[in-house]
């Protein structure tokens, strides 16, 4: 529920305007609704994201969430990296701070002349797992958050698949466990659209899935920054996508692989996708053993085709990742950057 009221001596900062009359008081928009729950299906990272978007927000000097009445930590509304538009917001919230049961999240908005709005939910926190083999068919869900984890963006359940409903940044969900190290996954993939255009700090747009990975991070092995909500994308496994170029967006994409501890990808030649059309991506992470290769070495495989073809023989490419600091388990994620996509049902199998 969304309260309004006026408060005396609030902390000012910069705002863009200074004048806050009733047709321009902040609106707080929760994306994914107002009883949200985590844990139900184990442990998939080590945060729970609230998302959201704030109208108005040129006439606020602060925004913040809180949970159980505890106290109010600083949210970042201008857009940057994991926010796509101004007025957007991501709540990292350590699932450490969040308790078995019932809890009461808060985000708050403080006008420039003292106003503050407050929108209100609750996130219940269960004790469950997600086992493999997993399968999700998205047509028998009313809430994508019965198969995973909203991590960054707006999505909803479309025509039987999981849809982007803004694009940007890393739209990303997660599915699985912070445990699954050896697994294969199957998904169903859509584009609509490519956005003609990436931020300086975003590259190439790309979609695909997101292998092993547990987490933003503050830190690590690449010195990420600290912010809320954190940015830091790497350790992971691997990342297995079509990348596009960002000055020819029209141009067909590379099939790329993308390494959980560097900004050096490899690229594999190019694959032509056409809009709205289905294909299918089968995408593998397996650790080596030591006695095959050196330790810290895992394989990382591709394929991806058209749905109404047969599925290739072969793969298209096999990736050997060499690493002290990419992650060798970790869940998976549907990721869509920058581009409008629908993924499909998707099928994670465990490797013998």
């Amino acid at each position: 529920m969304t309260r309004f009221e006026f408060v005396q001596g609030m902390a000012g900062g910069l705002c863009l305007c200074t004048t806050t009359g009733q047709a321009n008081r902040p609106r707080i928009s929760l994306w994914h609704g107002a009883l949200q729950k985590v844990g139900h299906l184990g442990v998939a990272q080590g945060d729970f994201n609230v998302l959201g978007h704030v109208s108005g927000w040129q006439f606020i000097n602060r925004l913040t969430w809180s949970i159980n009445d505890s106290e109010e930590y600083p949210l970042q509304f201008r857009a940057w990296r994991r926010l796509a538009q101004d007025g957007d917001f991501n709540a990292d919230i350590p699932l450490a701070m969040i308790r078995v049961g019932g809890n009461k999240v808060r985000i708050r908005a403080y006008a420039c002349e003292g106003g503050v709005v407050e929108e209100a939910m609750e996130v219940f926190r269960h004790s469950g797992s997600c086992p493999l083999p997993c399968r999700i068919q998205w047509r028998d869900l009313k809430d994508a958050q019965e198969a995973g984890q909203y991590v960054d963006g707006h999505w909803g359940i479309e025509n039987g698949a999981l849809r982007t409903r803004e694009t940007g940044y890393d739209r990303l969900f997660l599915i699985g466990e912070t445990w699954w190290d050896n697994y294969e996954a199957v998904v169903k993939l859509a584009v609509h659209r490519v956005d003609p255009a990436t931020t300086p700090v975003s590259g190439g747009q790309g979609v695909g899935v997101l292998l092993r990975f547990a987490g933003h991070v503050t830190g690590g092995p690449r010195a990420f920054p600290s912010g809320q909500p954190k940015w830091g994308y790497q350790p992971f496994g691997g990342l297995t996508w079509l990348r596009w170029n960002r000055k020819q967006p029209s141009a067909s994409p590379a099939i790329e692989f993308y390494p959980g501890d560097s900004d050096t990808p490899a690229r594999y030649g190019n694959y032509n996708i056409r809009p709205k059309e289905w294909h299918i991506l089968r995408a593998r992470c397996e650790n080596l053993q030591a006695d095959e290769t050196a330790t810290g070495a895992a394989r990382y495989s591709f394929k991806i085709w058209a749905e109404a073809s047969e599925e290739p023989s072969g793969w298209q490419f096999e990736h050997l990742l060499e690493s002290r600091t990419a992650l060798r388990a970790g869940s998976l994620g549907l990721i869509a950057h920058h581009v409008d996509a629908s993924f499909g049902d998707v099928i994670v199998k465990r490797l013998a």
